[in-house]
């Protein structure tokens, strides 16, 4: 919690105890004719029910002043440790809840907790990114909090992905209604870079896509619809990708009945668990693929990273670079341009490192320039 909600919340019991102990002390001084440090004295003994018996009332009026004192104190401490008890639930409830908001940057937000939710959070996690979750299940906080946890604590026990899991402090966990803008403000929109909306329902999936588009125009957005039928508004509206986890999944179910092997690849390349890492990588001036054909680049890549290159992701125009047209498997005469996106299968760990000091820069978008490299 922050201080001033603290301090908001324990300035009544404070003052009621600063009040009996001013109540305490007058009233030794009255009664027992002491003075008003013996008076303070007493009081603060009395009222920690420490007792040490060096000073005692020696009349009949410091005497029931002292009872009266002596029932008081058990009201008080009871308040006390009443209003201290639930604040600590209350600071224990924001925490869980995520109600203080993430300072997170650089960041993917990822909205709703469904089965492809819960995936997409696994391959974040297993590829090192920094992510703000948020659900608008209060039962859902606890689940989401236990899979965090256990996914980073089992995969960086591996040794092939020591290094490139995220660690607890990468991932913030919030509850809210985040079809407001007040409950999206807590995840720090302005310095996000990619968002993914996946909620059960594709009404609340379009109208946060939309303002998220509204509220932070910078963030690539990615929405998984249950229907079709809003692909349309969504891609007029800008968002940058709408996936059906349906059809996608009926695919590869299509796949794996005629041609399992083509289904079994496909989920080997996709799953960072299996130790496979699927990655574009931007080619900037320098690359030593930009200016080759495609067939040349295939063999620099396989002989210098031990790697495969699958193949080259072009901005759809001169001018939009933040759409781009995947090619896979061009013909080998296709000439790799600055700018463009190669599209590499390495092993996840050595294999994603070599290619990474190989081409001068990290996988991903949004990725800086690895350091020490040309």
């Amino acid at each position: 919690m922050k201080l001033r909600n603290v301090l908001k919340e324990i300035w009544k019991p404070l003052i009621v105890i600063v009040g009996v102990f001013m109540f305490s002390t007058t009233g030794f001084v009255l009664t027992q004719r002491v003075s008003w440090f013996t008076g303070f004295y007493w009081g603060l003994t009395t009222l920690s029910t420490v007792g040490y018996g060096d000073v005692v009332p020696t009349n009949t009026y410091s005497r029931l002043f002292a009872m009266v004192l002596m029932v008081t104190t058990i009201g008080v401490i009871g308040y006390l440790v009443s209003s201290i008890t639930i604040l600590a639930m209350r600071a224990r409830d924001e925490e869980l809840l995520g109600s203080g908001g993430t300072k997170l940057t650089g960041h993917v937000i990822l909205l709703g907790w469904t089965p492809t939710a819960r995936t997409a959070l696994r391959e974040l996690i297993l590829s090192g990114q920094s992510v703000a979750v948020m659900t608008r299940q209060h039962e859902s906080i606890v689940e989401i909090h236990t899979f965090v946890t256990d996914l980073i604590e089992h995969y960086t026990k591996n040794p092939a992905l020591r290094g490139t899991v995220s660690k607890p402090s990468d991932i913030y966990i919030g509850y809210g209604d985040y079809t407001e803008k007040s409950a999206l403000t807590h995840l720090n929109l302005g310095k996000a870079t990619r968002a993914i909306v996946a909620s059960h329902d594709d009404a609340h999936n379009v109208m946060t896509s939309l303002i998220l588009k509204e509220l932070a125009p910078q963030l690539r957005i990615v929405v998984a619809l249950v229907q079709e039928q809003f692909r349309e508004t969504l891609v007029a509206a800008g968002i940058t990708y709408v996936i059906s986890p349906a059809e996608m999944g009926g695919r590869v179910l299509a796949e794996a009945a005629v041609q399992p092997e083509v289904a079994i690849t496909f989920d080997e390349i996709t799953n960072r668990g299996n130790g496979v890492a699927f990655d574009e990588y931007e080619l900037r001036a320098g690359s030593p693929l930009v200016g080759k054909p495609f067939g040349e680049a295939i063999s620099l890549v396989q002989r210098h990273c031990d790697s495969v290159l699958l193949g080259i992701a072009k901005p759809v125009t001169k001018v939009d670079r933040s759409r781009f047209q995947v090619a896979v498997a061009p013909p080998a005469a296709t000439l790799v341009n600055i700018g463009d996106y190669a599209l590499i299968i390495a092993s996840n760990g050595e294999g994603r490192e070599r290619v990474e000091h190989y081409l001068g820069v990290a996988s991903g978008r949004e990725r800086t320039q690895s350091s020490g490299t040309p």
